[in-house]
């Protein structure tokens, strides 16, 4: 890990600005935006910006190449944000969510073992994972222990949890082959492309008076630039050359950088356990990321 440490570094920012989104989400949709609405803007935005350095490498390398990108449109973008937004809004416990979507990283290790057999684990990648679970359990619940055992919720968080662990395996296909640049443009370009279809379900709707608000707009910008642009191209340098499963182990620091932002933010309350779970959490990814 010695000479890879900035790239861990690079990980660990990456899942911080993610993280703290809950927060950058939450003002917008007390402003009247859907979750469909937000996810659509921010990558749209991210797209359109980006677009100008581009222009010139802009190519058609072909149908089957195209469709492995419109599925990373659609398990890093639509998919992955219409099945957890919608778990989130039909549920009376969003711990339930948070907790199944957590364990994306160790869905991503199985999925990466299973494809590329050369993908060692270990026990310690083992043992790291379950206890960052555990610290992550600790930090989502917050003192509270509430479950949901709605079937449709808990099938719609699997569904979120296997997408994104879906687009970290295309995500390492498409690294043989193309720059993260071009890798991030047709995401967002897919991603916003396959969200339209939701729209007829949910009519896209924003009060324009919303943009008159400086906060809005902030929030906006923070989602499109910085969290969608920036983090997702970061994240497909940093996956490059960490592997997808290192990488991955650094999501179980999202729910706590979301407890500390909204406790910042929106002066939300943090208990001992989450105090203890944090702990827990660092203890876990430290794990996963040491070599036997």
């Amino acid at each position: 890990m010695s000479k890879k440490w900035p790239l861990h570094l690079f990980a660990l920012a990456v899942s911080i600005v993610w993280g703290s989104t809950f927060a950058s989400s939450k003002v917008l949709l007390n402003a009247g935006m859907s979750p469909a609405e937000i996810m659509t803007i921010r990558f749209a935005v991210a797209y359109l910006a980006m677009l100008p350095f581009c222009l010139r490498n802009i190519k058609f390398s072909g149908w089957r190449d195209e469709l492995i990108f419109i599925a990373l449109g659609i398990t890093g973008g639509s998919l992955y944000f219409v099945t957890e937004n919608i778990a989130v809004e039909i549920t009376s416990a969003t711990s339930t969510v948070a907790l199944i979507v957590c364990a994306n990283p160790i869905l991503t290790a199985i999925i990466s073992r299973l494809i590329w057999r050369n993908e060692k684990l270990g026990k310690k990648f083992a043992l790291g994972s379950v206890t960052a679970i555990v610290g992550t359990a600790l930090v989502v619940f917050n003192g509270i222990f509430v479950l949901d055992d709605n079937p449709l919720v808990i099938i719609l968080s699997i569904a979120a949890a296997l997408s994104w662990s879906v687009y970290s395996t295309l995500l390492r296909i498409q690294e043989q082959k193309h720059g993260s640049l071009e890798i991030t443009r047709k995401v967002f370009l897919w991603g916003v492309i396959t969200i339209l279809p939701y729209f007829i379900y949910e009519p896209f709707d924003i009060d324009m008076a919303i943009l008159g608000d400086s906060v809005v707009i902030f929030n906006v910008i923070f989602l499109a630039l910085v969290a969608s642009l920036g983090c997702y191209f970061a994240w497909s340098f940093v996956s490059r050359r960490l592997g997808i499963v290192t990488a991955s182990n650094y999501l179980y620091f999202n729910p706590v950088v979301a407890l500390i932002t909204a406790h910042i933010t929106l002066d939300e309350n943090i208990t001992i356990y989450a105090i203890i779970g944090c702990i827990i959490t660092v203890a876990g990814v430290y794990l996963c990321n040491k070599k036997n």
